[in-house]
């Protein structure tokens, strides 16, 4: 029974640390720990958006499981120790796939609207390049069809 229990609360201690330092953003991104899909391990904002989406969860899952195996090893009975033991571990494992999952949504979602994004026609910011100015006119406003606001076009700063 002791065994099983120090498993049980070493993993939630390696799953409730890694959702403390994904809310804080803390968490590397690595192979190993956090919500590591497609587009997470792209981009080190997407892993920490994702993983601080799903930090909550992992937290919980974490407590659930040094309470499970606290309560295992308080357990007056064999058969109240396998419970708790077992309830722990399902609700550490069930807690730490719907972080998973939130985690998930949350890449795909900022996935699917940066696609939008390039998706877009080109702009007049983007379509036509920015006229020279005149070396007489160097401290004139821009002109040209952007009318200066090239440099806020959404499109114009996800190609730069």
């Amino acid at each position: 029974m002791i065994v099983p229990a120090l498993v049980l609360a070493a993993a939630a201690l390696v799953v409730g640390g890694a959702g403390v330092l994904a809310m804080f953003h803390r968490l590397p991104r690595n192979r190993v720990l956090g919500v590591r899909t497609v587009w997470t391990m792209g981009s080190v904002d997407a892993f920490r958006r994702a993983n601080r989406a799903a930090a909550p969860a992992f937290v919980g899952a974490g407590v659930a499981g040094l309470v499970g195996a606290g309560a295992a090893l308080g357990a007056a009975t064999t058969a109240a120790g396998v419970t708790m033991l077992v309830l722990g571990a399902l609700a550490l494992v069930g807690l730490l796939g719907a972080g998973g999952v939130v985690g998930s949504r949350v890449a795909d979602a900022e996935h699917a609207e940066n696609d939008a994004l390039m998706a877009l026609p080109a702009t007049p910011c983007t379509a036509v390049t920015p006229e020279e100015p005149s070396p007489a006119d160097e401290c004139a406003p821009a002109t040209g069809l952007c009318g200066g606001s090239c440099a806020i076009c959404p499109r114009a700063q996800a190609e730069a």
